[in-house]
Parts: structure tokens; sequence; C-alpha cells
């Protein structure tokens, strides 16, 4: 990804960044093409089992997990990338129901948790992980995202390098700024890490806070990403664009968010 650092400066001449309000809902309304499947992107954070984050509203029970890769699995969805989403809605993939199960932040808990349900089920799921958080304390180590990212059900993307550890004030200044530079080389300082640790190419990103415009969006694909997400559950999921995600969160049952 080094190597392509440098065509960010050209590219950033041609984009000019809208302000963050307007443009986190500036993409296209083009509807998907008629016959084409359907894609669900779910986000999930942290597993855990421990009393102390009974309170985080993101945070779901091992238990939980493994009844959600359960019920998937049973209701005929079928597993994709994030890198496969926009495949998917091409029709270049077999026509179903598919689902993309998606990761943020890089917990340890990935490991630990999701790693032993994903095998067990042959669900495929996509970690965006932040670069600056590897190997601190409850975040993923570099052995055991190594190890993760070894299995055929996994794949790994960024998260931002340490745009996450930023207020979202700032964040959104940031984004509001009419230089994408700045953003696109901290994804691209976290694909690199990523990719040293792994050994693959790290190609999907998910945004910090679920905060982007359409200029950054398009340099960071210039740059080599190839498929984007937010964390925004009213963005739709059409080719091309930052997805939506619906956000798992330990309030409801899986397949009432679903049926939203």
């Amino acid at each position: 990804m080094k190597k392509l650092a440098a065509f960010l400066v050209a590219a950033s001449l041609l984009f000019s960044a809208a302000p963050v309000s307007a443009a986190v809902h500036a993409v296209s309304n083009a509807p998907q093409p008629a016959g084409k499947s359907s894609v669900t992107v779910l986000m999930y954070h942290k597993i855990s089992d421990d009393p102390a984050d009974a309170n985080n509203a993101f945070c779901i029970s091992s238990k939980t997990f493994e009844e959600d890769i359960r019920f998937l699995k049973e209701n005929g969805y079928t597993f994709c990338f994030a890198s496969e989403v926009d495949d998917v809605l091409s029709g270049k993939r077999p026509r179903g129901n598919y689902v993309a199960v998606t990761f943020d932040d890089g917990y340890e808990s990935d490991f630990y948790f999701a790693k032993p349900v994903l095998e067990r089920y042959g669900a495929k799921a996509t970690f965006f992980v932040i670069g600056s958080k590897i190997g601190m304390e409850d975040h993923i180590a570099k052995e055991h995202l190594s190890a993760l990212s070894r299995l055929d059900v996994v794949e790994i993307g960024s998260h931002s390098y340490s745009l996450h550890n930023m207020p979202v004030s700032e964040l959104k200044q940031s984004f509001d700024s009419k230089n994408p530079n700045p953003i696109a080389d901290d994804f691209l300082k976290s694909a690199n890490i990523l990719e040293k640790i792994i050994g693959k190419k790290v190609a999907v990103l998910s945004y910090p806070n679920g905060i982007y415009n359409t200029d950054t969006d398009r340099a960071l694909r210039n740059a080599g990403f190839t498929a984007t997400f937010t964390s925004d559950e009213k963005r739709p999921v059409y080719p091309g664009v930052p997805h939506g995600r619906i956000n798992r969160w330990k309030g409801a049952a899986l397949k009432n968010l679903l049926a939203k």
C-alpha cells in the first residue's frame, strides 16, 4: 500500500471535500439492479461474558453470538466477506440472501470468542482493526491477529490507525477539511501495519464513528481500498459507495434487528 500513498497527492487535487453534515448522506440513491441478491451487513464490537461489561450496550455474550450465527445459518443466509459485498450486489456471485458479519475495533474477544464460533459454523466474518491499539489492553495481540487471519473464514480490514482516538468533534473537522490526504494517510498507515502482521493485502475499511465524506471516500478507493463501510444504519447497501450496517446491540433479538 505504501506505493499508493504518492498517488493521493495528485488525487487530492481532483477532490474538494463537502461538509460532513451534508456529505454523509450525499451518495447515490440509485436503486439496486433488478434481480440481484440482497446483502445485510451486521456490525459487532466486543464479545464478553465478564460482568464488568454488562452495561456495555454494544457488547454481547459469547452465547448470544453463537445463537446469532446459528440463526443466520438456519435461516438460509449465505455468509460473505466485506470485500465481496459489491460483487454480490452486482450479480457476480450466485443469487441468494447474503449476510456480511463485521467486527469493529479489534478486541481480543475476536480471537477468544468469535474465532471458534466462525470455525464451527463455517461462517465468514471481516474484522476491522484499529492499527494503533494492536496489543494494547483489551485489544487483539499481534500473534492472535496473525492466527485469526489465517482462517479461511476470516478477512482483516482497517478501522484507521489513530483517527478513532480523536474526539468526534475533531474527527468531523478533519473530514470537513478540503484535503483528504491526512485521513487517507492514516488508513494507509494502518493497512501497512496490518499487512506486515497478517501477510495479506488489506483492502477494506470501516470509518471511525461512521464519519466520512464522498471526496475522501473516493480518494481512499483510488488509493487501493475496494470497499468502505459506515456505522449509519440508515445508509442503504449499494455498489460502489460506503455501506450502511446494522449495529448489533444487546437490547434486541437479531431477528428483530433484521426485520427493521
